[in-house]
């Protein structure tokens, strides 16, 4: 467990109380991390009276609000998962990431992750922190894990695959939480069949389920066959086991699953 600073201890090199940060300009796109190592990234602000058809307002509107930045309404990104929970805490400390930040998918592009500034290479443990795992590291494992869940690979269509919708919300066929447009998600079927939508909180729910127990039992071992490093699987099953509860999806309930 990382223990959270006192008011009295001084900040390390480069870190600032959570108060003191400029949060002025942050984005969707801004990363902070504490002195553990340990990344934030909030994409949005869920406000009470806000329309059914958007997902989320800019992190910056919470920022100005009056009780906003105390408010249990901005959307963090972790582990694959988008969950409401407070900002930053005042007396902890932080450094905001000038030369990185958070990517997702736009125009033609399915690509997420955490670009570094510099040269445009990915930063892959922030990726990993924040989505919990690579594109490439996520639709590898889907496409191994597709036939051994009754769902053929489609190497003509490219079925499963990561991508992401344009026009429009979603909703998780798994796990039933939001799948936000323009926010990556597994698609192991085309649109019109079951399986079309799996959010990447979903996909790591079920390879918790599969792979259950201390032996991790056939899917474990079939994947790791297959050339899933078994510490890839660790992460995702970790990732699926957190305790943040997802956006739920405006047309159907988490209480229903």
């Amino acid at each position: 467990m990382v223990r959270r600073q006192t008011p009295e201890e001084n900040p390390p090199s480069g870190f600032v109380r959570g108060s003191e940060l400029d949060v002025g300009s942050w984005t969707s796109n801004t990363i902070a991390v504490d002195p553990a190592g340990q990344a934030y990234c909030y994409l949005g602000y869920l406000k009470n009276d806000q329309r059914h058809d958007l997902p989320y307002y800019s992190p910056c509107v919470g920022l100005r609000d009056q009780d906003g930045r105390k408010a249990y309404r901005f959307v963090r990104l972790a582990n694959g998962v988008l969950s409401k929970t407070s900002f930053l805490y005042d007396n902890s400390f932080y450094r905001i990431l000038e030369d990185r930040w958070a990517v997702l998918p736009s125009g033609t592009n399915s690509y997420f992750g955490v670009i570094c500034r510099d040269d445009r290479s990915e930063d892959v443990d922030l990726t990993r922190q924040l989505f919990g795992g690579t594109s490439d590291e996520i639709e590898k494992t889907a496409r191994a894990l597709a036939p051994l869940v009754g769902r053929e690979f489609h190497e003509v269509v490219r079925l499963p695959r990561v991508t992401f919708s344009k026009q429009r919300n979603n909703t998780c066929d798994i796990s039933g939480c939001l799948i936000p447009r323009e926010y990556p998600y597994i698609a192991f079927e085309d649109a019109q069949y079951d399986w079309s939508h799996i959010s990447l909180y979903g996909f790591y729910r079920l390879l918790a389920f599969l792979c259950h127990g201390a032996q991790r039992g056939p899917i474990w071992r079939a994947l790791v066959e297959k050339g899933i490093a078994p510490t890839l699987l660790e992460r995702f099953i970790q990732s699926g086991q957190q305790s943040h509860r997802p956006l739920e999806s405006p047309n159907r309930s988490l209480d229903d699953i």
